[in-house]
């Protein structure tokens, strides 16, 4: 009896274990992590393109993000995240944008709507970008889109 009853645990443990997503799959299925984003900014009345840019992005654990960009006119993003349901989150964020010369040109408020792909390896995003000059005064607001895809390592190119 002790060996039945042993034989239907073991089969019924290997089963739950055959139906149970890897444990990479699972900690991928989640924005924790480093990305590689093509973010595209336009007008949101015209469409008209204002600018491209790669950056990267990380989700941290404790729902802290952190972003750089492949421009000297603005500096690295800092803001938080929230999961509002299964594939779908919400990042706010902060960075200094910069004239040419080096002068401070405004501060830039992002926030996004991000959805996850339902393999964990990418996502794609929409959302806006508000700038405001010194004093706070809103200056301009841009349309953003997002396309990204998990960074593991620099073979990932």
């Amino acid at each position: 009896m002790k060996k039945t009853m042993f034989g239907m645990v073991a089969t019924i443990a290997m089963a739950l274990a055959g139906s149970q997503p890897s444990l990479q799959a699972q900690e991928n299925h989640s924005i924790e992590g480093t990305w590689d984003v093509s973010v595209t900014v336009v007008d949101c009345q015209s469409g008209a393109l204002i600018r491209k840019v790669r950056s990267l992005q990380m989700y941290s654990h404790d729902g802290s993000f952190t972003e750089t960009a492949n421009t000297f006119l603005r500096g690295s993003s800092l803001g938080s995240w929230t999961r509002v349901e299964a594939d779908l989150y919400t990042p706010t964020y902060w960075f200094f944008r910069y004239n040419p010369d080096g002068t401070f040109k405004s501060l830039a408020e992002g926030s996004n709507k991000v959805e996850l792909s339902s393999d964990g390896t990418g996502f794609s995003a929409t959302g806006t970008i508000t700038d405001f000059d010194a004093s706070g005064k809103q200056i301009s607001v841009g349309c953003v889109t997002q396309t990204a895809e998990r960074r593991t390592s620099l073979k990932d190119e």
